[in-house]
């Protein structure tokens, strides 16, 4: 097998920022779910204007999340698109605005189809409803 050090080396940065994304998506979740949880330790007797509180913080994560993902999907084919290059023409270029994507694939990279994405949607769409719940019906 022929030395491919500088393949290996850009692969290697690129599943980095892959590795960050991902961390950084899973942080985002903790960090809604403690915000709710604070959110309604504190509220009291004031829930309804706790709700507005809640949910705001909940959407602003929700576009972080998914902005992350977004992120994520486009070094994901940055990196498929080096690990097929020949060594010789490895640049160590990180830019994922000069990859080439297939028109079937582009809707990978709408931030507002990552939003509604099978990964993203459902917990969010959980933790507002769960938000919805213990605040407008009395247990």
């Amino acid at each position: 097998m022929q030395e491919q050090t500088n393949k290996i080396g850009h692969l290697n940065m690129i599943q980095g920022i892959i590795s960050r994304m991902g961390n950084n998506a899973f942080s985002l979740k903790q960090w809604a779910v403690g915000i709710m949880i604070a959110i309604y330790a504190f509220a009291g007797e004031n829930s309804h204007k706790a709700v507005i509180v809640t949910i705001i913080p909940l959407i602003v994560f929700w576009f972080l999340d998914s902005y992350y993902l977004m992120i994520e999907r486009k070094y994901r084919c940055l990196y498929d698109e080096v690990r097929r290059k020949k060594e010789k023409n490895i640049d160590f270029n990180m830019d994922t605005n000069l990859i080439n994507v297939k028109m079937k694939n582009i809707n990978n990279y709408c931030l507002i189809k990552v939003a509604f994405s099978k990964t993203i949607w459902p917990f969010y769409i959980v933790c507002i409803a769960t938000t919805l719940i213990i605040y407008f019906i009395k247990f």
